[in-house]
């Protein structure tokens, strides 16, 4: 098989493991350039599990909802992971339901429907803070919200937010994850991977920290491709087992 054709044989399968949708295949090097147009437009439509979390919370379901300060940490990339969890179970901890009870006591002993109305309130701030946490727990699901929050969402019509290089080599891990046959072999790869996520996400604390929006659109979509692969690589690891 010619080099071209190779590659875009690649590319192709590869794009289709990936969830990418390609109507209208046609033969030759030269349809590789399309290809990655196309692909940068599926690439800023993020996995379902980050893209999940970024949303409203039931209590606020129409306005933007600052997950930072439900949790009242800094807006910033850069968060400890102990720090977060610590606000998280502190904030949790008002939430149990031995608390409720409680509570509506106190605010009305006579009244039969308080209970109930102090049980909906806290479940639902409850979920708020769970949601919140989710949110900031992960860098990726966390760039996308400081992203949102600055204005600068991506979205379907950030058709060139990626270049070809990257591509390229997404494909060519994605190649290498699939000629893997052992979990010797694929251990290297997810190492590897997770240092390009690592290298990513130093770039995009000093984007967001000097305000680069753009850049950090870019990194952002650029970590949502290498986090797909790590996924991909744990899948496989799994069912070789």
């Amino acid at each position: 098989m010619a080099p071209a054709k190779h590659l875009l044989h690649l590319f192709q399968r590869n794009a289709v493991a990936s969830g990418w949708s390609y109507p209208h295949l046609s033969k030759g090097g030269s349809l590789i350039r399309r290809r990655c147009n196309d692909a940068r437009l599926s690439g800023v439509v993020f996995a379902s599990s980050a893209a999940s979390k970024v949303s409203s919370p039931s209590s606020s379901a129409t306005t933007m909802t600052n997950y930072f300060d439900i949790l009242g940490v800094e807006q910033s990339f850069l968060q400890s992971p102990s720090e977060l969890k610590a606000k998280y179970k502190s904030l949790m901890s008002k939430f149990h339901p031995d608390r409720h009870h409680a509570l509506a006591s106190a605010a009305s002993p006579s009244s039969n429907n308080n209970e109930e109305e102090v049980r909906s309130q806290m479940a639902t701030m409850a979920t708020d803070v769970t949601r919140a946490y989710s949110v900031l727990e992960d860098p990726l699901s966390r760039s996308l919200h400081l992203l949102e929050l600055g204005g600068e969402a991506i979205s379907e019509s950030d058709r060139s937010i990626v270049n070809n290089n990257l591509l390229m080599k997404i494909v060519m891990v994605r190649e290498e994850v699939d000629n893997a046959s052992t979990d010797e072999e694929l251990r290297p790869i997810l190492q590897s991977c997770r240092e390009e996520q690592d290298e990513i996400c130093e770039k995009l604390a000093v984007s967001f920290r000097k305000e680069r929006m753009e850049d950090a659109k870019y990194l952002t979509a650029e970590l949502q491709y290498w986090k797909r692969v790590e996924e991909t690589i744990i899948e496989k690891m799994q069912s070789v087992d």
